[in-house]
């Protein structure tokens, strides 16, 4: 089963391996590769693991797909809560929240765009390995 379940535990798996931080923009790179791919969810779910740590004592799961809107356009916009680095973390310009957003083809379900979401911290969305 291609779409939204494939892209979330493709995610998943980036950042749970290892435990070494990759980077933003390797995580820019990965998000980018969604394009073109279809999202098959049509309501909201929580992360079984939300709040949950994934690594040591900074980083934990964020809630999964939080909210979904239609833009004045039409396009659907899926928003999602990824991860959250803690503050006890030594990186401090990537403590926050890791929050994003798909726009969706309201009649094909295909992901058009992508984008860091209000009240987020971009530099918080990292890859782990």
């Amino acid at each position: 089963m291609k779409g939204i379940t494939n892209i979330l535990v493709s995610t998943a798996l980036i950042m749970f391996i290892g435990g070494c931080t990759v980077g933003h923009e390797d995580f820019i790179r990965y998000l980018n590769m969604n394009i073109g791919e279809s999202i098959e969810i049509q309501e909201l779910t929580r992360s079984s693991n939300a709040g949950n740590l994934i690594r040591a004592d900074y980083l934990i799961d964020g809630e999964g797909l939080t909210n979904i809107t239609v833009l004045d356009n039409g396009v659907v916009r899926y928003h999602f809560s990824i991860q959250e680095i803690l503050s006890n973390y030594s990186a401090k310009d990537e403590v926050g929240k890791c929050l994003i957003y798909y726009d969706v083809d309201p009649h094909t379900n295909i992901i058009i765009a992508w984008g860091f979401d209000k009240g987020g911290n971009p530099l918080s969305c990292r890859t782990f390995i």
